[in-house]
């Protein structure tokens, strides 16, 4: 994988899950694409909607990590 290549990070089934994500990364400094929100806010019922969080590569392991570290007390 290429340091600039661009990767799924984790896919959500609603956009304000993938919202939540994508703020709380871009708060601690990683940059954080948000793909298929709109398909999903103009046609909840139709298909499947994921929307997908995408990372440059580099950033993959550390937004990986700040995704799963637990929130402090």
């Amino acid at each position: 994988m290429r340091e600039n290549e661009i990767v799924v990070l984790n896919a959500y089934n609603s956009a304000y899950e993938a919202n939540l994500a994508a703020s709380m990364l871009r708060s601690m400094g990683v940059e954080v694409e948000i793909a298929g929100d709109i398909a999903t806010n103009v046609l909840p019922q139709v298909g499947e909607n994921i929307v997908r969080l995408l990372v440059n590569a580099g950033d993959y392991e550390r937004a990986v990590a700040l995704l799963n570290q637990e929130p402090e007390e």
